[in-house]
């Protein structure tokens, strides 16, 4: 939907989580009006501030325009949901690209405190512009923005960046008690867990502990038998995150003497970097992944990075039953995972 997005009257990133919280919302058969929603988006409408510049300079200053630069992007985008749908934000995480995976666990927190019995979790980004192309492009995390390379290989021996898309992106959840049965072909998301550290604003550390942590807050007494890893496609992140997702994997399998297949799925090949909402992206996939006991293949990957402390496959394949854990990982080292079942 990026290109009729694009031309949304208010903002794209309004257009985008718009469609997304329509079409969960309706699979769900659940009502709008008040629905507890949790938002996660780093950057928020930010082209309806672009626009607002561009009215003031030749003097045609509209309604939206001073909504806009008076309440910020964030705010903006919140309006916009409570006048179309009548939702009910609640809080609005901006984490870096991990972003909707926290503003995931603030929504589980509250179902598990008893504060609701559904809530939606929503994230839209629709960042490309001018400004943030070539902000990302300074930064050197951009594949070469020319025709034969601009391309997203997670995981690759070619990786050289991630390529940028735009996406709106809704889950519903929905708290059931212990002894009822869940509707049919529903996912259980057994955990979340948030993490941060300081560090170098733009790489990542070395140890990645924050990721660490995480990783064995989630792994800890589980089968786990599928792993959807931020996995940018930088020359630094990509490496760095496998050996800590396989480092914390083997140590926690030493301690259960459990020794499942794992399959490792990176989704921004196929669907590109997508910044705050990459992580409740991933987690769709996931769910998707669940249902079918199937991973997607990476065409992509046509040399698997040397050496891989965990297997990477390009063709698609089977999944044992079991947990499949999601990451998500912004600059400054904010850090956030969840796990399915």
């Amino acid at each position: 939907g990026v290109a009729s997005a694009r031309h949304h009257p208010v903002d794209p990133a309004v257009e985008l989580a718009e469609r997304a919280a329509r079409e969960a919302i309706t699979q769900a058969g659940v009502e709008a009006l008040g629905l507890p929603t949790f938002l996660g988006c780093s950057k928020g409408a930010v082209v309806a501030l672009e626009k607002a510049a561009k009215h003031a300079h030749h003097q045609r200053v509209t309604a939206n325009d001073l909504h806009a630069v008076t309440h910020g992007p964030h705010e903006h985008l919140a309006h916009h949901l409570r006048q179309r749908l009548g939702l009910e934000p609640r809080t609005h995480a901006v984490a870096a690209c991990a972003s909707s995976l926290t503003a995931l666990d603030r929504a589980r927190r509250a179902l598990l405190h008893g504060r609701a019995n559904e809530a939606l979790v929503l994230t839209a980004e629709a960042a490309l512009t001018p400004m943030f192309v070539h902000s990302y492009r300074r930064l050197g995390v951009l594949a070469p923005l020319t025709v034969a390379d601009y391309r997203a290989r997670p995981l690759d021996g070619r990786r050289s960046g991630f390529m940028l898309a735009e996406a709106g992106v809704a889950v519903l959840l929905q708290a059931f008690p212990a002894d009822a049965d869940p509707p049919h072909g529903a996912v259980e998301l057994i955990d979340t867990r948030c993490a941060a550290e300081a560090g170098d604003v733009i790489r990542p550390p070395r140890d990645m502990a924050a990721l660490r942590h995480v990783a064995t807050q989630l792994f800890a007494g589980r089968k786990i038998t599928a792993l959807h890893p931020h996995a940018p496609g930088t020359a630094e992140h990509d490496p760095t995150e496998l050996r800590t997702l396989a480092d914390t994997l083997n140590a926690q399998r030493e301690m259960t003497q459990a020794h499942a297949p794992v399959a490792v799925y990176a989704s921004k090949g196929a669907l590109g970097h997508t910044l705050g909402s990459a992580g409740l992206l991933s987690l769709v996939i996931a769910c998707l992944c669940v249902r079918a006991k199937r991973r997607p293949p990476m065409p992509w990957l046509e040399r698997p990075m040397r050496p891989a402390p965990l297997p990477l496959r390009n063709e698609g394949h089977a999944i044992d039953d079991g947990c499949h854990a999601v990451f998500a990982a912004g600059f400054g080292g904010h850090t956030a995972g969840a796990l399915l079942k």
